[in-house]
């Protein structure tokens, strides 16, 4: 009889230390949870016996994971947009260092929309928010992170940018070109026939690699004019009436003078046929020729200058 009583007694004695310990535990990990310790407070509530059925544990179980997983889910989120946000902070570099080095291009409208594309992309990049405390403003920032695209605005960024640089390229093709160089393009040249750079003996100008002056005259016959109808018994003596000329100058300033001489004439008879500068060189071709033959062999002509292999 004192044996079975003796058990009871440690029976009871072992339950209720028992259940001081599950009383402890659950206010401890209630305690965490509230101060958003969650994985602790799971921990704690999941190693307390029976924990289905002791109190609202099984709630308070669930409530953990389910803010565990929504902050999980928070933090991959954001550090998806760091990334974006660290792409587009890195295109937008890569574009204003093109602005920065100043170099000309041909187009040079192609500088402000290439400005404008990277303030942009500055205004578009978002701040990232502090994890909200509540497991439905998680879910609501999770859904605004993984909302974040940039993709219209890279590429918006990348075609400006490409296309600056290659105006950048084509304008280095016609600043200060060697003669060389216009000869081969102007072979590619549709209806050119012949071609012959004037020498300092020959310039019917007189201008060659004087100041001011050219650097090189290169003229062109063409087979859309009769050259029997052309003054001159060789192609620098009939001069750009064959067909045109192109005249190479060390700067814009030079070439700009130079074309602008040439316009005080447009429209009377001592007009010439057309010209335009292209960079550092001018682009000229025949009065004999028709007005729409004039603007497509000097659309032509700029092509094959600027033509660039991509």
């Amino acid at each position: 009889m004192k044996k079975a009583l003796s058990v009871i007694i440690v029976a009871f004695a072992v339950s209720v230390l028992l259940s001081g310990c599950k009383s402890s535990d659950y206010k401890e990990a209630v305690k965490m949870q509230e101060a958003g310790e969650y994985e602790a407070a799971l921990d704690l509530y999941v190693n307390i016996a029976n924990y289905e059925s002791y109190k609202d544990t099984a709630n308070r179980v669930a409530e953990c994971e389910a803010m565990i997983e929504a902050i999980n889910n928070f933090e991959n989120a954001k550090s998806v947009v760091e990334q974006k946000n660290v792409d587009l902070e890195l295109a937008i570099s890569d574009a204003q260092s093109i602005i920065t080095k100043g170099d000309a291009a041909l187009d040079d409208t192609l500088v402000p929309a290439l400005e404008t594309a990277i303030s942009e992309a500055k205004s578009s990049e978002q701040d990232i928010m502090e994890m909200p405390e509540s497991k439905d403003e998680i879910t609501a920032a999770i859904e605004k992170l993984n909302a974040v695209d940039y993709s219209s605005t890279l590429s918006n960024l990348a075609d400006k940018k490409a296309a600056l640089e290659k105006s950048i390229k084509q304008y280095a093709l016609v600043n200060a070109p060697t003669e060389a160089y216009v000869i081969e393009c102007l072979e590619k040249v549709e209806n050119v026939v012949d071609i012959s750079a004037a020498t300092e003996g020959n310039d019917p100008n007189g201008h060659l690699n004087k100041a001011g002056g050219y650097t090189a005259q290169i003229f062109f016959s063409s087979e859309l004019i009769d050259q029997n109808d052309v003054y001159g018994a060789s192609l620098i003596e009939k001069g750009t009436e064959a067909g045109g000329s192109i005249e190479i100058y060390s700067n814009v300033d030079d070439a700009t003078n130079r074309n602008n001489y040439l316009a005080s004439f447009d429209g009377s008879i001592f007009a010439s046929g057309s010209h335009t500068v292209v960079g550092t060189v001018i682009v000229r071709t025949s009065d004999k020729l028709t007005a729409s033959q004039q603007h497509t062999m000097e659309a032509n002509i700029i092509a094959a200058l600027i033509a660039i292999d991509e």
